[in-house]
């Protein structure tokens, strides 16, 4: 009989067997002195490398990275969600009203104004012409704006829908009775590059994909090649083509 203490040879050589196999030597022993199943152990072992190997390529946490590996996280979830706060984080506060930006501006009430900005306050901004002269123009009169050299191109890609046309065309003064288009939906066409429609309250509708989006606007790239901003106040709709 063995003494108290003394690892029987067998056990030994079976547990030095599967660490020499790449076994961690304690689970090795467990599985030598019949505690653990080898089919549970090899399970651990194949979800350690997993969980490793999500950890160095996308730079998880060891718990998100377990997470993922024992089925209760999606991985493309979890990257898309951080992609989205990369995205609100860069952007958040991003405008085409620059100082120094020469625009087109697009508003409701059928005019289109081109200059260069030259002042932005939080609701209204000032737009200089070449003239010298200078007028200012609240943010919520204006639909969408763009390189006045494209207007070609945005003439070419944008079409009316007279059957959307809405009796009052001019944004709602209160956020809570605009259009609702979350980040969330505005980032899962972004990054899956989908192709949609922008309706606005004129009728006028966009088709492109959607570049960048910040609190109050976003970007698309048109059919036609050209980048305008969308004011997120002048939706009706939005959706994919």
């Amino acid at each position: 009989m063995a003494r108290k203490g003394r690892v029987n040879p067998n056990v030994r050589e079976r547990a030095e067997q599967l660490a020499e196999q790449g076994m961690p030597y304690q689970m090795a022993m467990a599985v030598a002195h019949g505690r653990m199943d080898l089919n549970e152990a090899l399970e651990r072992m194949a979800r350690r490398d997993r969980v490793n190997s999500l950890m160095e390529r996308h730079g998880l946490s060891r718990a998100l990275a377990t997470q993922i590996a024992i089925g209760h996280a999606d991985l493309d979830q979890v990257l898309a969600r951080r992609r989205l706060t990369e995205h609100r984080r860069d952007n958040r506060e991003r405008t085409c009203l620059v100082l120094g930006t020469k625009l087109a501006l697009a508003l409701h009430d059928g005019r289109v104004l081109k200059g260069e900005i030259s002042a932005a306050e939080a609701y209204t901004f000032d737009l200089g012409d070449t003239d010298g002269n200078s007028q200012q123009v609240h943010k919520l009169e204006v639909k969408y704006a763009y390189d006045p050299g494209d207007w070609k191109k945005i003439k070419k890609g944008i079409r009316t829908d007279k059957d959307r046309v809405l009796e009052v065309t001019a944004p709602a003064q209160l956020p809570q009775d605009r259009y609702s288009c979350s980040d969330r939906r505005l980032f899962g066409y972004l990054d899956r590059t989908i192709d949609v429609v922008a309706t606005l309250l004129s009728g006028e509708q966009l088709r492109g994909t959607v570049s960048w989006f910040s609190r109050y606007e976003f970007g698309m790239t048109l059919r036609t090649g050209c980048d305008v901003t969308i004011f997120r106040h002048a939706l009706q709709d939005l959706g994919p083509a």
